[in-house]
């Protein structure tokens, strides 16, 4: 049997869609809009939206981080593939939402802060900045620094943390909410 985070809920479903219109030459594409759309439209024609418990509220429980193909990220796995880049790249994280992964400065280890990439303005899916560290807005022009702190509006707060540490079982890495004070504010 599968583990239950494989099950294909539509919050799951709509972030994989929103990774799909990822761009990682950082050139503009469709928003997280019109993913979230396009995703919402294919849930509603298989008779997904809207039904079952997959939908009821829960608080979110420490999840496997999956990569673009939806298989769990092994931290040597992701240092090997994304070390020499240095460039934050998503991955899918909490309620299956896109997060921005990072690697310390000595290269060893993956930072155990994540960033959600969700721009605090109306949410859409942020980029990196391909004229400098840090993220940029496609729908409204938001910039964020490397940190996720606003450097210029509309966005009224910084991008979301969240936890990331390294299951010690197998190397997986694991998403936990951030719960301490967000020492950016």
């Amino acid at each position: 049997t599968r583990h239950p985070m494989y099950l294909h809920t539509p919050a799951r479903v709509l972030a994989a869609i929103a990774l799909l219109f990822h761009r990682a030459d950082g050139l503009q594409c469709p928003g997280r809009r019109t993913a979230l759309t396009s995703g919402a439209a294919l849930l509603a024609s298989a008779g997904c939206a809207g039904s079952g418990p997959a939908l009821a509220a829960r608080a979110p429980l420490p999840i496997e981080v999956l990569d673009r193909n939806m298989a769990p990220v092994h931290e040597s796995a992701w240092l090997k593939e994304h070390a020499s880049s240095r460039t934050p790249e998503l991955s899918l994280g909490l309620d299956g939402e896109p997060y921005f992964l990072f690697i310390n400065e000595d290269g060893t280890s993956v930072s155990p802060r994540a960033l959600k990439a969700e721009c605090t303005h109306l949410g859409c899916l942020v980029q990196p900045d391909v004229l400098g560290a840090g993220f940029a807005c496609p729908c409204h022009g938001s910039k964020y620094a490397a940190d996720g702190t606003v450097q210029r509006g509309p966005a009224p707060a910084p991008l979301r943390l969240a936890r990331v540490a390294v299951r010690e079982s197998d190397g997986v890495l694991v998403m936990t909410p951030w719960d301490e004070t967000d020492d950016r504010l």
